[in-house]
């Protein structure tokens, strides 16, 4: 793939005996996306999908259309904290900067890592994960249901952190859950994935790593638990493919403001008070919550002065469908046909002129000069291949025996060992086992009332590229030029 793509970028991390242990990889679309989509990301690992047991993370954004889109993908060794430390630090040097955001699962060893290597992202657990355990830890109690409502209510409608710290007292001391070890955990950690914690924020309308699993659910119709790792890449890249298809299609159909427009017909606006240009108003919206219609209030203020409705900070380039993205300038590697061109300095060329074009792809008239430039260059390298077939054929072997490739040798990497890590179900989607027990857990009360060995050391293989993005036609002009020279 990085014979096709320069900016395809891949790490690979082998142990003592030449083991594959694990692996990361970003396409280069995906690497120049980063760029629109790189604030908020959702990281998840609770997936399997290949014959070694390798635990598979996706790096998930999301895009223009609140759709999700990939940034990265890695294959882990094990779940272990040096495991997740080099696929964290490998995602990061690919990228050039850390996220803004990032939410993840509990596991600890995430939580530490984060802590480590990515010191200035604001790290938030998935409320899902969390809330998919009530059953687990709740369920023994008589008033469960009653437990189970009063606690979602109590999280997701809490309007300020007082009245969440204040609601979950009163809820604790009512139903006398003080002993409650679970519960007492998540309310010390309750920064960490309650919402109104993070009102004030940008999450993109991501609360959970919903959006790694559904990705995972996506991967699932091409991949199983038979497929193995040079399988596992290739069909992952036909899942790039479809993916960026998919966003080419939500560009001809934006409908996302239309739906918020129409949602506007639940609020009733009142005018409280006038303080001369300013308006103090009522909101109260009529929201569904448990089956149950729920009417919400909000103070609101309008400046006349300013006719400012709408703050600027809250209009952001990345939802506009004017803004005009590189990476979709830049070519995949399942854009290009595989060939047997794969000479160092083609390649080379490639990725500088990558690099110069994604600088002027956007101003009409540095596009033109570009073209210009190109055309000028190609009639000088036209004239100095007629001066060097004027030359004495003697003359011609002496430089044409002067040149050599230097070509890298090719590290035989071996198989990875099976990986059999502890407690570790049969299915694909790791935590299938327990959630099942969820179901029939709550199924029981509905009834009843109305290892891994891991080296201890490992050698790095890395490769990178840089970044670039091209208009497509610009691309093709200098393909072109390079397809008349690269053989001379």
């Amino acid at each position: 793939m990085k014979d096709i793509n320069p900016n395809f970028f891949y790490a690979v991390n082998l142990d003592d005996e030449c083991k594959f242990w694990s692996a990361v990889w970003v396409d280069a679309r995906c690497r120049a996306s980063y760029e629109y989509y790189g604030d908020i990301v959702s990281l998840d690992s609770t997936y399997s999908t290949n014959k070694h047991g390798l635990p598979f993370a996706s790096f998930v954004g999301v895009n223009h259309h609140g759709k999700s889109t990939i940034l990265g993908c890695a294959l882990l060794g094990n779940e272990k904290i040096p495991s997740y430390e080099w696929v964290f630090r490998q995602w990061v040097k690919c990228m050039g900067t850390a996220p803004q955001r990032i939410i993840t699962d509990q596991c600890k060893s995430i939580f530490r890592v984060i802590k480590n290597v990515l010191p200035d992202t604001r790290h938030r657990w998935c409320i899902w994960h969390i809330t998919k355990k009530l059953p687990y830890n709740l369920g023994g109690y008589r008033r469960y249901r009653e437990l189970y409502d009063e606690f979602n209510d109590i999280v997701w409608n809490s309007r300020t952190e007082k009245l969440f710290e204040d609601n979950w007292y009163e809820f604790i001391d009512e139903h006398n859950l003080h002993n409650n070890t679970w519960l007492s955990d998540l309310f010390d950690d309750r920064r960490m994935w309650v919402p109104i914690f993070f009102k004030g924020e940008f999450w993109a309308a991501m609360r959970s790593t919903q959006r790694s699993e559904s990705m995972h659910s996506f991967y699932g119709n091409f991949l199983h638990s038979r497929t193995s790792l040079v399988q596992f890449v290739h069909k992952y890249d036909n899942v790039l493919g479809i993916k960026e298809q998919r966003e080419l299609e939500d560009d001809a159909a934006y409908s996302d403001v239309q739906i918020e427009f129409v949602k506007k017909a639940n609020c009733m606006v009142s005018v409280v008070a006038e303080e001369g240009p300013v308006v103090c108003m009522k909101v109260e919206e009529e929201k569904l919550v448990n089956d149950s219609i729920l009417c919400v209030l909000y103070d609101v203020h309008f400046d006349r002065s300013t006719q400012e409705k709408v703050p600027n900070r809250y209009v952001l380039p990345r939802w506009s469908k004017n803004t005009k993205r590189k990476h979709t300038y830049v070519k995949s590697s399942h854009d290009v046909s595989r060939s047997d061109e794969s000479h160092v300095a083609f390649r080379g060329l490639c990725a500088h002129f990558y690099n110069i074009a994604q600088d002027f792809v956007n101003d009409d008239e540095e596009t033109a000069l570009l073209h210009a430039a190109l055309e000028e260059t190609r009639a000088k390298l036209t004239a100095h291949r007629v001066k060097k077939r004027s030359e004495t054929v003697a003359d011609s072997y002496n430089n044409n025996g002067s040149t050599s490739l230097n070509v890298a040798a090719v590290m035989d990497i071996q198989a990875p060992s099976k990986v059999n890590t502890k407690g570790r179900p049969k299915s694909k989607r790791l935590g299938a086992a327990l959630e099942k027990s969820f179901k029939k857990s709550a199924r029981r009360k509905n009834k009843h009332d109305p290892p891994v060995v891991c080296p201890e050391s490992t050698q790095d293989v890395r490769f990178g590229g840089v970044v670039g993005q091209a208009d497509p036609e610009q691309v093709g002009g200098f393909m072109s030029l390079l397809s008349s020279f690269s053989k001379s």
